[in-house]
């Protein structure tokens, strides 16, 4: 019996020269599926991290009366400073649900099969990983601080017409200059309450260079005939000097703050750094340097300085993670997908949260702290995807 002929193995179909730059319509395909989850894990992502204000404000109009309109405006304006930060974590779950879903339904096999690259069958979901780093920067940049610093005196002008909601017992809060301490609030009335004033410029971020005023009231009320004013009732002033002495302390009666004048004239003038554009925090940068300000507040600075292209950054960054994550665990369900851009969104932000706090503290450069997370998953995404090929 004659034995079988030999079949000669047949060559893997490589793609043609030059094939990687020419669009197809699978790459449209991927690009528009990829817009779903990414939009929804934006606003899920928005409704995280706006947990404690949703929760503050429906307090404030179910139990306070406060009206929806300027709760709704004050949501509105905070929400691109939020969507930065789920801007990221939206493109992740965007790259691992479709592709969990293309290796799933076979359409990666085919491509494989068909001659095309790991690298460019990843090519549309970086490609839109890099648009959204783009729409990230522009809301960074030239949105956010014109939202957050309108967020800010829109918060300021509720909280001198109505103070209510922002007050409960036994807490801190801040207005402006003042920092309040209520043992009790019951029915607008206060009772055993202290107020540190203080003025920004004479401030570092670790210690005072002149400490505050410190103001001691048996109970404080809202002047009815003048919102935005609190008269303050049996009580102390104490001043101090720059070693900490107490200068002097004056027993009053009946003593008045202007709530909304300096709430006006506090945000009027200052700008807190997500408020300001990269032009204006280089500025401030430079002009603290030369007033030879506390390093700490610097850092503080330098290193939201250079976060502001860092996070944007981190929308290709993490994607190329992602892509080769989810299409090695693609196989174990769609479950799989959604773990994976969890995991990684965690990851990152616990990253980042250690490097600029390393940044702050003086251990690292401010630039290493801002990009330093970016520069690990970099490298971790292209040795995933070199050993995924």
């Amino acid at each position: 019996m004659a034995p079988a002929a030999s079949h000669p193995l047949v060559p893997a179909r490589k793609a043609p020269r030059g094939s990687f730059f020419r669009l197809h319509a699978l790459d449209f395909c991927y690009a528009r599926e990829m817009i779903m989850p990414m939009s929804l894990g934006l606003i899920v992502l928005v409704l995280v991290m706006a947990g404690n204000f949703v929760y503050w404000a429906i307090n404030s109009i179910v139990n306070q009366g406060m009206s929806i309109l300027p709760v709704l405006k004050l949501f509105i304006l905070a929400a691109p400073g939020f969507a930065v930060q789920g801007i990221p974590a939206g493109t992740i779950l965007g790259v691992c649900l479709v592709l969990n879903r293309a290796v799933r339904d076979n359409e990666i096999l085919a491509l494989r099969a068909g001659g095309a690259s790991l690298p460019r069958i990843v090519a549309p979901f970086l490609f839109m990983a890099l648009v959204t780093s783009a729409i990230d920067y522009v809301i960074v940049e030239h949105v956010a601080p014109i939202t957050n610093d309108r967020a800010e005196k829109t918060l300021a002008r509720l909280m001198s017409q109505n103070s209510a909601p922002f007050i409960d017992s036994d807490r801190y809060f801040r207005a402006g200059p003042y920092y309040f301490y209520v043992g009790r609030a019951q029915n607008g009335l206060l009772q055993d309450v202290m107020i540190y004033q203080r003025a920004d410029t004479k401030y570092t971020n670790f210690a005072p260079t002149v400490y505050p005023v410190v103001m001691i009231a048996k109970t404080a009320h809202e002047n009815p005939e003048h919102k935005g004013q609190w008269i303050l009732e049996n009580g102390f002033i104490h001043t101090y000097d720059a070693t900490g002495t107490q200068q002097s302390q004056n027993e009053f009666k009946h003593f008045t703050i202007n709530i909304e004048q300096q709430l006006n004239n506090y945000f009027g003038t200052q700008k807190q750094p997500f408020s300001m554009t990269g032009s204006e925090l280089s500025q401030k940068i430079s002009d603290l340097k030369n007033a030879a300000t506390d390093a700490g507040q610097i850092n503080t600075l330098m290193v939201d300085y250079w976060r502001r292209m860092a996070l944007p950054a981190a929308c290709f960054v993490m994607a190329l993670v992602a892509a080769p994550l989810a299409l090695k665990y693609a196989r174990h369900g769609s479950f799989a997908g959604l773990v994976a851009a969890f995991l990684l969104a965690f990851l990152w932000q616990g990253f980042d949260g250690w490097f600029r706090a390393l940044g702050i503290a003086g251990y690292i450069p401010p630039l290493a702290a801002a990009w330093a997370t970016n520069a690990i998953f970099m490298v971790a995404g292209a040795v995933l995807l070199v050993r995924e090929r």
